[in-house]
């Protein structure tokens, strides 16, 4: 769930221009950016290779970001482009702008967690998923704050902090492949080896292609004295990492 879609910029955007078309502030440069993320959705650049949609779109919000009524739009969409782009240092600029603009919206820090994550920032991505527990998140991004910790503390081996932080993003989001997989990667690291197996066999359901969910669920039966099954996965992730 780290990387955005242009699916996401789309949805984003038309609900950015509801809200604005209720207020009277001009919305020139980001209808102009809409339109310009709408035919990079649609791959208009496939059919007329000389447009450039998206640079377009970050040419329009970058003069909505100046404007003071569309700052907090603009800069909240440059921000998900640039992440969409993989440049998690520019997008993390334009989320920081969002965040001072707007400080009551609390779940951007979530994003501004994975991009320090991304970064190698542990601390100031701990710093950042911690913020966004502190307001009203629920659902999605209540689960993604939680999986985020989960991530620094399996980054710093502090499993048991790991173990509890994906947990809690598995109960609110009971389909979050990641999650699984990190719990999975926790508890083995714990010692917990039927555990893992539990864990890491549902996440097999899910992304049965998955190297490094097939990588520990066969340390696992090896682990567990299960040498079977443990041959019978190893042998799977030699075949698929072979394919790669």
């Amino acid at each position: 769930m780290r990387k955005r879609t242009v699916l996401t910029l789309i949805v984003l955007a038309v609900v950015s221009g509801a809200v604005l078309a209720q207020t009277s502030a001009p919305v020139d440069y980001l209808q102009n950016g809409f339109q310009a993320l709408f035919y990079h959705a649609v791959r208009i650049e496939e059919s007329f290779p000389r447009i450039n949609p998206l640079g377009l779109a970050i040419e329009e919000l970058a003069k909505a970001a100046r404007v003071q009524s569309q700052a907090g739009e603009a800069n909240l969409l440059l921000g998900l482009i640039y992440s969409h782009l993989q440049r998690p240092g520019t997008a993390l600029g334009y989320y920081l702008e969002f965040a001072q603009l707007h400080p009551e919206a609390v779940w951007v820090q979530a994003l501004i967690g994975d991009l320090y994550l991304e970064m190698g920032r542990l601390t100031e991505a701990e710093r950042s998923y911690r913020l966004a527990l502190e307001g009203s998140l629920e659902g999605e991004s209540w689960a993604r704050a939680h999986f985020g910790l989960g991530t620094v503390a399996l980054e710093r081996s502090q499993y048991a902090e790991a173990k509890e932080s994906f947990s809690r993003a598995l109960e609110e989001a009971q389909d979050f492949f990641a999650a699984r997989l990190g719990l999975g990667q926790a508890l083995y690291h714990l010692g917990e080896y039927e555990e893992a197996i539990e864990v890491l066999e549902l996440a097999q359901l899910q992304a049965p292609r998955s190297l490094t969910m097939l990588e520990y669920l066969g340390l696992s039966y090896e682990a567990a004295g299960r040498g079977e099954q443990a041959a019978h996965t190893f042998a799977r992730l030699e075949e698929l990492r072979s394919a790669n």
